[in-house]
């Protein structure tokens, strides 16, 4: 949705956020739709999908509905709207509450969606960071085992043995180490975390679905 400077924004086209003509059938709609939360979920590990998610819903609401859709049509002529282009509709607002009454089945669906968006963006972020600084620490320890190495070399502390060792397979060894602790920091700390945090997140989840329930 673009602003302009006046702080108008230009009116969004469901048809054209869905990829469908303005006389597409109710069956399309509806096809569309789930192909459009579909495209969200494989790209999840985009930040601001939650918003789009939300405007594909927002899309649906207008155009699932005979009445909301023929009032929706009759508006498209007019280029631009006033309203607040980041605000939502009260009527939108309401719709969400009334599902939440009505269908709470289908409620607890849509708000179980956003928050696997959220969960999975959360840990495929939190993966990220504990594996560069996983990565860092395992630089630090081998450049500073390098300067130990060197300034026993330069003083002759090391042993012949040793001194070869280090000159042949030093390089060898340095990859092995790393490879080694990365596969034993996946296996026995990051998906053991990753596990603790969904079994966490399904008893939050599952709390405050309870909570949003009639």
């Amino acid at each position: 949705m673009n602003r302009s400077g006046t702080g108008l924004s230009r009116k969004a086209d469901y048809y054209v956020l869905f990829g469908i003509s303005r006389d597409a059938s109710p069956q399309a709609v509806e096809e569309a739709f789930h192909r459009y939360v579909q495209d969200l979920k494989e790209h999840s590990w985009v930040p601001w999908k939650d918003i789009e998610l939300r405007e594909g819903a927002e899309a649906y609401y207008h155009l699932s509905d005979p009445a909301r859709r023929k009032r929706y049509d009759s508006s498209l002529d007019y280029e631009l709207v006033l309203p607040d282009p980041e605000g939502v509709p009260e009527e939108f607002e309401r719709y969400f509450e009334l599902q939440k009454i009505s269908t709470p089945k289908e409620y607890e669906r849509l708000y179980k969606q956003f928050l696997m968006l959220k969960y999975e963006r959360e840990d495929k972020l939190w993966i990220f960071r504990a594996t560069v600084y996983f990565i860092l620490g395992c630089f630090s320890t081998l450049v500073l085992s390098s300067l130990v190495f060197v300034v026993f070399q330069k003083n002759g502390w090391l042993s012949t043995s040793a001194d070869l060792f280090y000159r042949r397979w030093g390089l060898l060894f340095s990859c092995t180490f790393m490879g080694t602790a990365y596969t034993l920091f996946r296996i026995f700390y990051l998906e053991r975390v990753i596990t603790l945090r969904e079994k966490k997140r399904e008893v939050e989840q599952n709390e405050e679905v309870s909570d949003l329930g009639p």
